[in-house]
């Protein structure tokens, strides 16, 4: 399923598509992979800096996997250990007439610790965990967000059977 979301950041144009898909090596170039990190009893992990609230994530580093670049983030950002992830899809972002992709996935939270400042910004972020039917109440992402929240709960259904 395709579904286009224009809005403005920063007062630019912007035109994201999703792309629901589960192999990352044809999207080039991946500048941020995110993850609906999931507790065993089902709440979603969002995570807030500065702005608005958000699903954990970031920026690949050099040579550095997808899946890598989602553990690693979220462990900087809201001090969570992961333990099985999948891509459920991709974000096409047209943006200053540049075309770069946002990978997406769903995950299981291996271990929460105790939150510390992120390395790279020296703030520490806020984290909360969230039921399913609260999520668009903080993360707005419109018709794109609810399409990552369906498909990440479909995974996580499949993984909960193996988590008991």
């Amino acid at each position: 399923m395709e579904i286009t979301n224009k809005w403005k950041l920063d007062g630019k144009d912007v035109v994201s598509k999703w792309i629901t898909s589960k192999d990352y090596k044809r999207f080039k170039p991946i500048t941020q992979v995110y993850g609906t990190c999931f507790t065993k009893e089902g709440k979603i992990l969002i995570v807030k800096d500065l702005r608005n609230w958000k699903l954990p994530g970031g920026t690949p580093e050099k040579n550095e996997k997808p899946e890598e670049t989602l553990r690693r983030e979220v462990l900087e950002e809201a001090s969570v250990v992961l333990g099985k992830c999948k891509m459920i899809g991709c974000q096409e972002v047209l943006m200053d007439e540049k075309i770069f992709y946002q990978l997406r996935y769903a995950a299981i939270i291996e271990e929460i610790k105790k939150l510390k400042p992120d390395h790279d910004t020296g703030r520490t972020m806020k984290r909360k965990f969230v039921k399913p039917s609260e999520f668009n109440k903080y993360v707005k992402w419109g018709d794109i967000g609810d399409s990552i929240l369906r498909l990440s709960l479909e995974e996580f259904k499949k993984w909960k059977t193996i988590l008991k």
